[in-house]
């Protein structure tokens, strides 16, 4: 005989299954399935940011990254942070850089979710002595950082580079104490040359040029310099030289102070020694010449340091000895109380044979027809 199933198993088997069916009934039921919406419900929605570069070709003067915030929140985007800690309403922005490193980007929705991303900038032109920065607007036209590296811009202004390895400005009358450097100017180059080795100084003796209705310094090849005129007219033309040729924000001009003179002498002697203190280079013939016509007065691409017109600085002769106005006298105001401080001219002209290096303090209203100035630039 077979063998009998108790009715209780039967029974207990029955149940088993009833239960196993419910509970798959249950798991496939709509209303316990997982949905999009009960993922994200009570949670918000962060915003996504993309940021590009216009460029990753090797020796940028400038970088420039463009970022997009985006978001699918339906409030949108609030706010975009920059690098420097600027915040700008809206989702796009451009930001320039001019140094390699790590540029932090946050962005923010309205629903005030931020996520934040990191750009890193690796070719930017890295600025020493050797390497000089060459700013928009000009090109290289010729010689290198040992002879004279000469850039121009547009309208033909023409600057030679001044390389500085140490980051420190030479100025001989450092420790004498009748002479001071103190314009704002002269500080600004400091600062400027600690960061980037060098500065620029115009080739030629500066001409007039007019620039926006009002007349600006020049740097031009085969022009006559701007002679007849004080200091205080001078240093002004020097500085609205950047403005009247449109040179781009955050490059300067100004007229030359002690430290730009002292250390292009420096420079200068390294390559012709002895040119800063002998007076067989400059055009000392009673005639001033069209600038840059001198050839023995073209030293590193250098034009007319030791002669040709004397070149107003913004040193301060504080000594109670100065020279009088020795030759034309009739653009030349009188000498007093009211006449100013004592600025140190540089130089020899076409009627006085002094060497480059030497200085001394006219007062800085006085003018004459054998003095003029050179500018520099620097950023």
């Amino acid at each position: 005989m077979g063998s009998k199933i108790s009715p209780v198993i039967i029974v207990a088997l029955l149940v088993v299954v009833v239960a196993l069916v419910g509970l798959a009934v249950n798991i496939l039921s709509p209303s316990n399935k997982p949905t999009d919406e009960h993922k994200v419900e009570g949670q918000k929605i962060a915003p996504i940011i993309e940021a590009t570069v216009n460029t990753k070709e090797e020796g940028q003067e400038k970088v420039i990254i463009s970022v997009v915030a985006s978001t699918d929140d339906e409030q949108g985007i609030a706010s975009i942070t920059l690098p420097d800690g600027t915040t700008v309403n809206g989702n796009t922005k451009e930001y320039t850089v001019t140094e390699n490193g790590d540029y932090v980007f946050k962005a923010k929705g309205v629903n005030g979710e931020e996520i934040s991303t990191n750009v890193v900038v690796e070719n930017i032109r890295v600025i020493s002595a050797d390497n000089p920065f060459i700013p928009d607007g000009f090109e290289h036209i010729g010689g290198d950082v040992n002879s004279g590296f000469v850039i121009q811009d547009t309208y033909g202004n023409q600057f030679v580079w001044i390389p500085v390895e140490s980051g420190i400005l030479k100025r001989n009358t450092m420790l004498n104490a009748d002479f001071e450097e103190s314009n704002t100017t002269s500080s600004e180059l400091v600062n400027s040359v600690a960061k980037n080795y060098g500065f620029y100084i115009a080739r030629f003796e500066a001409s007039s040029f007019e620039a926006n209705g009002k007349k600006v310094a020049a740097s031009m090849a085969g022009k006559i310099p701007w002679t007849n005129i004080n200091f205080a007219d001078a240093y002004q033309a020097s500085l609205d030289m950047s403005s009247g040729f449109n040179y781009p924000e955050g490059i300067k001009t100004a007229i030359v102070n002690s430290y730009a003179w002292d250390t292009a002498l420096d420079w200068i002697n390294q390559n012709t020694p002895n040119y800063a203190t002998n007076t067989k280079y400059g055009n000392y013939s009673g005639t001033i010449l069209p600038t840059g016509q001198t050839a023995s007065d073209i030293v590193n691409n250098i034009c007319d340091m030791a002669g040709n017109v004397r070149e107003w600085t913004t040193e301060i002769d504080k000594s109670k000895t100065a020279e009088s106005s020795s030759s034309s006298k009739k653009n030349t105001t009188s000498e007093g109380e009211n006449a100013g401080l004592k600025r140190t001219v540089r130089g020899g002209s076409a009627n006085l044979s002094k060497t480059a290096n030497s200085h001394i303090g006219y007062y800085e209203n006085l003018s004459d027809g054998y003095w003029g100035f050179r500018t520099i630039l620097y950023k």
